[in-house]
């Protein structure tokens, strides 16, 4: 593991701070995915909540319509079709969904690292900061982070119970005395606790060591599965290049590591598809811009396959993607039915 030494011992990551096309794509689809996550509690459609999941009462509204426990039954079946659009999904494009629309991600990447590079700056200055003695400035620096981090979890902590309580009555518990709700109080502040440790001390190990998604990828992916790959074709054997010259001997990849040194999990792309790899795109940007500065075409790291890079195969769509496609279809039929 990139994240582990030799000894067991915890290694920290300090990716520097991606830059290009994917990048600035990837910061608009999480801007855009945490408005409507902020945004859905004060949502109305006729006068009902578009998304409540009101479990003391047991109601459920959703999409404005009202479901009760006997609906039940309509939950499994819809639990069921998102796993299997899981399964689809995973094994047409591999983890695109971990870099692109997963929470841990979108939070991580585009909300609590942006704003310790704000504070702390790029990967490099944040690894000086720590190894620094404790003076003024890095107290400051840290104190600062650290607070608006747990302020920034309990915001978001109590954003999430929004979507049990309803907005209303979550304004009604934040305007009351805290003497009033001392038991939700407290448990509030340690949800917000839990929260500020996964994204100021966890990390990338929520994606490595804990969520089963990447065990699932080594028997959801095969060679026609679009991940983020290094063309080892076109870019080995490896070796510096300057700028613009002929190395018939040589491939593509000037063994820069800037690839390396992006990667939130630490991981070097390079050395093929992996389970800590949540096909971000960094890397691509990062390897990108150094294709450009050495005059060299884009895409040595691209989204691509296996088959693809070996035997230059145009994708196809495998059996076994037209059989969840199927039975996806059917479970939708099946569905739409009962409602």
């Amino acid at each position: 593991l990139a994240t582990i030494d030799r000894r067991g011992r915890r290694l920290w990551v300090y990716p520097n701070k991606p830059r290009g096309i994917l990048y600035r794509w990837r910061t608009i689809v999480s801007w855009f995915l945490l408005a409507i996550l902020f945004g859905t509690p004060f949502v109305r459609i006729d006068g009902s909540p578009l998304l409540l999941l009101d479990i003391i009462n047991r109601r459920f509204f959703i999409f404005g319509h009202i479901f009760w426990p006997q609906d039940f039954f309509l939950f499994v079946l819809g639990g069921i079709w998102l796993v299997l659009l899981i399964i689809l999904f995973t094994a047409a494009f591999g983890r695109l969904f971990c870099g692109w629309l997963c929470p841990q991600t979108i939070f991580l990447e585009m909300v609590f690292r942006e704003i310790e590079y704000f504070i702390e700056g790029n990967g490099p200055r944040q690894r000086e900061l720590d190894k620094r003695p404790m003076d003024a400035d890095k107290f400051i620096r840290k104190s600062l982070k650290h607070v608006i981090f747990f302020g920034l979890s309990f915001l978001i902590g109590n954003l999430l119970l929004s979507y049990f309580v309803g907005t209303e009555r979550l304004w009604q518990i934040i305007t009351d005395p805290p003497a009033q709700h001392i038991t939700g109080l407290v448990a509030m502040i340690i949800f917000s606790g839990i929260f500020y440790f996964i994204f100021s001390w966890f990390r990338e190990q929520a994606c490595t060591l804990v969520c089963p998604y990447g065990r699932l990828q080594s028997v959801l992916l095969d060679n026609n599965s679009i991940v983020i790959a290094y063309d080892f074709n076109r870019g080995e054997p490896r070796g510096p290049m300057e700028r613009g010259a002929v190395h018939p001997d040589r491939g593509h990849c000037i063994d820069c590591e800037a690839c390396v040194r992006v990667c939130p999990t630490g991981i070097d792309i390079r050395n093929g598809t992996q389970l800590e790899c949540v096909n971000c795109s960094a890397c691509i940007d990062a390897c990108d811009r150094v294709m450009d500065r050495i005059k060299l075409p884009r895409g040595l790291i691209r989204y691509t396959s296996w088959d693809r890079i070996v035997s230059g195969r145009p994708y196809r769509f495998t059996a076994r993607m037209t059989l969840y496609s199927i039975a996806l279809t059917l479970l939708t039929g099946l569905i739409l039915f009962f409602l």
